[in-house]
């Protein structure tokens, strides 16, 4: 049995283009308004110090992360006035281990009391309103 095509009432356009939706244009993103407090010349002071997990030199400047506070967060570090000294090694611990993370209040302060002693004007001036800000908090 030989079939037959089916008859079309309306013929094909082929000429007609494919109808589309606008493509949205995505936001730019506004300029960073970040204002905490940096300075180049603490964190090479905090560099200096030895090792507050383990004591050794030759360290990196952490800031303190993951203790609730509010300073640091999404694609936030905390401010320089924050950061205490941490090998390496302690500093990958101190981002995988909560019971490092638990000991930062107190190598912050540590490392605070040492800079307050070594600096004057506007960076003492931070390093105390930090050390206050633990003590609130450690409360």
């Amino acid at each position: 049995m030989k079939r037959t095509a089916l008859a079309r009432k309306t013929p094909l356009r082929t000429k007609a283009p494919m109808a589309r939706k606008p493509i949205k244009r995505k936001a730019t993103r506004k300029q960073s308004t970040d204002k905490r407090w940096r300075s180049e010349k603490y964190l090479a002071f905090v560099r200096s110090l030895p090792c507050m997990g383990c004591g050794t030199y030759g360290c990196d400047a952490h800031h303190v992360i993951g203790l609730g506070w509010g300073l640091s967060g999404m694609g936030l570090t905390a401010p320089d006035s924050y950061a205490m000294s941490l090998c390496r090694a302690c500093h990958t611990l101190t981002h995988q281990n909560t019971e490092m993370q638990a000991m930062q209040p107190d190598w912050l302060r540590h490392t605070l009391r040492a800079g307050i002693a070594q600096f004057t004007g506007e960076t003492r001036e931070q390093l105390t309103h930090a050390l206050a800000f633990i003590e609130e908090k450690s409360e």
